[in-house]
């Protein structure tokens, strides 16, 4: 981010009055020639909840306003009803904002129906008509997917003109909830359709010849998962202007504790540290909460004579339960997630949290699927595309286990060979946590004892088989008949 604004951040400029004052002033900086924020294109930010991804788009957004003058126009859509109206009517009103701001005349009308009616081109006055009812915020849910047709053509004929006169950066967010049901994926590929067709405009600006005043149009897209195949996704993979944010390392988290804390880095006990960075995996929100909830009950930091931290002091952190956390994100996020799976994920999901280490497929068909209660193979493919699903999900995690002659099992990260038994595991500390307080004591219990007891079928059963069919096809001779032969 730093490379493509060519600059810094500051705390200067994320002053309200100060960036508002900055913007109304001439450009004091420049950015980079091979940077979007010079030649036009597109920015896509991608992060789960809680990395800062707002918070760095909030960045770009303030120092382009600030220090290239660049006009923002915001549009932001969720899985909620009616969000596409929302989408629809944001956009409308930023543009209106961005219009007023850069009118020559500064008399353009506060009512936003007069204002769009003013700055909207004559050729597009056969679509105001439906958009004044969505201006006015009236309930036009049924009207929603016109509406929103109407008001991307609209915001694209006004960008056109907006951008001959100030650069201009559209900010595009899509605010995805916790539901993983068909109606959300529904809502995201409104989404990115709307996207796409802004694209267009964007491709089309970026082919303009680049002079003295040439202004920028930059689209910037907040997503928690892009969409691989969308146009604007495939611009800012060549562009190299794609950005996932992954969570922070060991040492940043370090970094980052001791800043919040207010305390030196070599104060931080190493356990400490530690069992932060399994909880959270290097979520920022999630570091912040589980700070929080650690100074209630078991860190406590000791100042020195001079009233600076000297030493911090953990008690218990290992009997900690996570999952009574319910009033922070972390774990209310997580609870969603695991209630919104399919039963028979969410059953996987509560079985696996059942085994400290790897487990394998027989070992949960042992108590969903047993074999000796007349399952079938279609009942295991179910159990296993059901594991699958989460692991796609990276709810669990694949990994290669060796069987020693102990019985324990060493887990690497190798892949496993066709035809070996594969197994998994349930890595993730928080989920693990909130999976298992789902789970009674005496359904752990029976899940641990039922795959205990597979497996010592698994190993005793084949051989005993083997021995006992050995024997019913030994050729068998009466006795009297032995006699008979003997006699004779």
């Amino acid at each position: 981010v730093q490379q493509m604004l060519g600059g810094s951040f500051s705390k200067d400029i994320h002053q309200g009055e100060q960036a508002i004052r900055l913007s109304k002033g001439p450009p004091t900086h420049k950015a980079p020639a091979d940077s979007p924020f010079a030649n036009g294109g597109v920015v896509v930010l991608e992060a789960a909840a809680g990395m800062g991804k707002t918070e760095l788009a909030e960045h770009m957004v303030v120092f382009a306003a600030a220090k290239m003058s660049m006009l923002p126009i915001f549009g932001t859509m969720g899985p909620r009803p009616g969000d596409s109206v929302r989408f629809a009517t944001e956009l409308l009103r930023s543009c209106l904002g961005a219009c007023r701001a850069s009118d020559p005349g500064g008399d353009a009308p506060e009512d936003d129906y007069a204002a769009l009616q003013r700055f909207a081109p004559p050729a597009m006055a056969d679509l105001l008509p439906c958009l004044k009812q969505a201006l006015s915020n009236s309930s036009v849910k049924e009207k929603s997917e016109q509406i929103l047709g109407s008001a991307l053509r609209v915001v694209e004929a006004m960008i056109r003109k907006l951008v001959k006169r100030a650069p201009i950066v559209l900010v595009l967010q899509f605010e995805y909830g916790t539901s993983l049901f068909p109606k959300t994926l529904d809502d995201q590929a409104i989404f990115w359709d709307a996207v796409g067709k802004l694209t267009v405009l964007v491709e089309q600006e970026m082919q303009q010849e680049k002079g003295d005043n040439h202004k920028p149009l930059v689209m910037l897209v907040i997503c928690r998962a892009a969409e691989e195949d969308n146009a604007a996704v495939e611009i800012a993979k060549k562009a190299n202007t794609l950005l996932r944010l992954r969570g922070l390392a060991s040492e940043n988290i370090l970094q980052y504790m001791s800043n919040y804390l207010n305390v030196p880095m070599q104060v931080l006990p190493a356990s400490l540290v530690q069992f932060v960075a399994n909880v959270t995996s290097g979520n920022p929100r999630h570091i912040r909460e589980t700070v929080n909830q650690l100074l209630e009950s078991c860190i406590q930091v000791h100042l020195g004579a001079n009233n600076k931290p000297k030493h911090i002091e953990c008690k218990d952190i290992d009997k900690i339960d996570i999952s009574s956390w319910q009033h922070t994100a972390m774990v209310g996020g997580t609870v969603c997630l695991l209630e919104s799976l399919d039963p028979l994920q969410a059953a996987v999901l509560k079985m696996s949290t059942c085994f400290q280490g790897p487990f394998t497929l027989p070992d949960l068909a042992a108590s969903a699927s047993s074999k000796w209660d007349d399952a079938t193979h279609f009942d295991f493919l179910r159990l296993f595309r059901a594991i699958w699903k989460l692991v796609e999900h990276k709810i669990i995690e694949e990994v290669s286990g060796e069987q020693y002659p102990g019985g324990g099992v060493e887990v690497h990260q190798a892949a496993q060979p066709y035809g070996k038994t594969r197994y998994f595991q349930t890595r993730n500390v928080l989920i693990h946590a909130v999976g298992a307080s789902m789970v009674l004591e005496a359904q752990k219990k029976s899940v641990k004892r039922q795959a205990l007891i597979d497996r010592a079928l698994g190993k005793a059963l084949p051989a005993r088989m083997q021995d006992l069919t050995r024997k019913r096809n030994a050729q068998h001779i009466p006795w009297y008949y032995e006699q008979a032969f003997r006699r004779m």
